[in-house]
């Protein structure tokens, strides 16, 4: 029977014979009315329809579909799938309208077996790569004990940086004894011959460092230095001279001074113009043992504060009294009789820097002119003087 309200289609389509189960639709070609359950007539039979796969049991007739779809027998033939065995793959020139739930199936598989095959390439990749990181078995390695052989890691440094051939061997002898340091000490080496004008004379002095055990290889910032940098935008170089400058320190077991360094280089950045630069410079000379600790501006911020200097003022104080650390507290005596004779304390401080700075002699400022109320004064007594003439 059809659908209600349509008209019952007699016949089948045009030159197909009919189904019985399916009034009014013709069975497909090359298979029988009856839907055979055994080999049904594939290419090689008398009817040139599509086959089943060897060794697949025939696919029952579903409700409603056609019975000629159910038990089509016969081998598929095609090429096989690679990495299946005896799996046919696509019949060559299948035609999709000829059977479409065969051909979808088809495509499943196919799509299924690229994905284990990409999966299985992938896994390929990934063991091959690591056989490739793996350190080659007859590669010699590096024995400290001997004396002739270079180290491959110094040799590499050395050569990116044309270090000359005395120089190498005296950095190999020098890093045969800190072989608990060795990649915290070239990772140190390769930063700062970097920024240096000329690398090899520098490695000598690195080299001085580490033979007197004042080197100090990569370490991990300090939390304290961390806020510094993030305070006055510092750069890592600059960080990292700072980690070196609090680890000395902490080696020496001179944990007060640290802080104090800290605290000092904190005033000092607060007051000036280029803070990378500026620590650059302080923390060198801690290091270098240039001074032994850095001038206090506790006195000076409260001269800034007092006479309300801008910033290109307060840079200068800043300078003059690092320049003149040792004579500090004489220094800020002169300013201030200097700015207690003005009317623009910062001009003055910049105008008097650069003498103080240079160590000239800097002349005393000259009194500061009398109040309106005095000069009145002064004149009251002048006509008193003139009127005791006139008496006279």
């Amino acid at each position: 029977p059809g659908m209600p309200g349509m008209p019952q289609m007699t016949g089948g389509m045009p030159g197909c014979p009919s189904c019985p189960s399916c009034p009014g639709m013709g069975c497909m070609n090359g298979a029988p009315p009856n839907g055979p359950t055994g080999p049904g007539p594939g290419p090689n039979g008398p009817g040139g329809g599509m086959g089943m796969m060897p060794g697949m049991p025939s696919m029952p007739g579903m409700p409603g579909m056609m019975p000629c779809m159910g038990g089509m027998g016969g081998n598929m033939p095609g090429n096989t799938m690679p990495g299946m065995g005896g799996m046919p793959g696509m019949m060559g020139g299948m035609n999709p309208m000829m059977n479409p739930m065969m051909f979808m199936m088809m495509q499943q598989m196919q799509q299924q077996m690229q994905k284990q095959g990409a999966a299985a390439g992938a896994a390929a990749g990934a063991g091959s790569s690591k056989a490739e990181s793996r350190p080659d078995p007859g590669r010699p390695t590096f024995e400290p004990d001997d004396d002739d052989a270079i180290d491959p890691d110094v040799q590499e440094l050395c050569d990116y940086f044309n270090i000359e051939d005395r120089w190498i061997k005296r950095l190999n002898e020098t890093m045969k004894k800190r072989q608990d340091t060795k990649a915290e000490d070239l990772e140190k080496l390769y930063e700062t011959l970097e920024r240096a004008r000329s690398p090899t004379g520098l490695l000598t002095v690195k080299i001085g460092e580490m033979e007197s055990g004042r080197f100090i290889g990569k370490v991990k910032p300090d939390k304290e230095v961390e806020r510094l940098a993030r305070k006055f935008r510092l750069d890592d170089p600059v960080a990292s001279r700072f980690t070196e400058l609090i680890h000395r320190r902490k080696k020496d077991g001179e944990i007060d001074r640290m802080h104090k360094d800290l605290n000092t280089i904190e005033q000092h950045l607060r007051h000036c113009k280029r803070a990378n630069a500026l620590a650059t410079l302080l923390v060198g000379k801690l290091l270098e043992g240039e001074v032994d600790e850095l001038p206090d501006l506790t006195e000076a911020e409260q001269v800034m504060e007092k006479y309300r200097l801008d910033e290109d003022a307060k840079s200068k104080l800043r300078e003059i009294i690092e320049k003149r650390a040792e004579d500090k507290d004489s220094i800020l005596v002169r300013v201030r009789k200097h700015l207690d004779n003005c009317t623009n304390p910062s001009s003055m401080l910049c105008k008097i820097a650069r003498p103080l700075i240079d160590n000239e002699n800097l002349p005393d400022p000259p009194e500061r002119p009398q109040g309106k109320g005095e000069k009145g004064a002064g004149k009251g007594k002048d006509r008193d003087r003139g009127d005791n003439r006139q008496d006279r």
